[in-house]
């Protein structure tokens, strides 16, 4: 007997299995586009967590703003530029706090940075890694035809 969650469980990892089948069709030219596809995929609830964070932030720039075309769903520039939270006197900090947003910046941004060094080098990993296993499955489908 098998429980509920370990069936839903089960069911998600078919599912999932289904979308990232490549089939037997795939072609050589096809595969960047299959590794996309499960990249994104694969970033779903980050995704979805990001899209939250952002309709967060939407909803605190337009706290405030009586623009009956606010409830539209695009954000034009002045409302974000002009958006009480950054322009009204009442959301002032002090210089001391100021600071620590500048030290803080000055460390995310060194930090992006190394980031951005570290994606680039995973990138070059992934395409060595690809260029690979695509010689490799070559040389053995070469080999295999030649057993035959």
């Amino acid at each position: 007997h098998t429980t509920v969650s370990f069936r839903e469980t089960w069911q998600e990892s078919f599912q999932l299995l289904k979308e990232l089948d490549p089939d037997v069709a795939l072609t050589h030219q096809q595969q960047p586009l299959l590794y996309k596809r499960q990249q994104v995929l694969a970033a779903s609830q980050s995704l979805e967590t990001d899209m939250k964070q952002l309709d967060v932030l939407l909803k605190l720039l337009l706290l405030g703003t009586t623009d009956s075309s606010s409830s539209s769903s695009s954000l034009r520039l002045d409302q974000v530029t002009q958006a009480p939270v950054l322009t009204s006197g009442s959301y002032k900090i002090s210089p001391r706090d100021q600071e620590r947003l500048d030290a803080l910046r000055s460390q995310y941004q060194t930090l992006a940075r190394r980031i951005q060094s570290l994606q680039t080098h995973f990138q070059t990993l992934l395409e060595s890694y690809h260029t690979i296993m695509t010689a490799a499955s070559e040389k053995c489908i070469l080999a295999q035809e030649r057993a035959n």
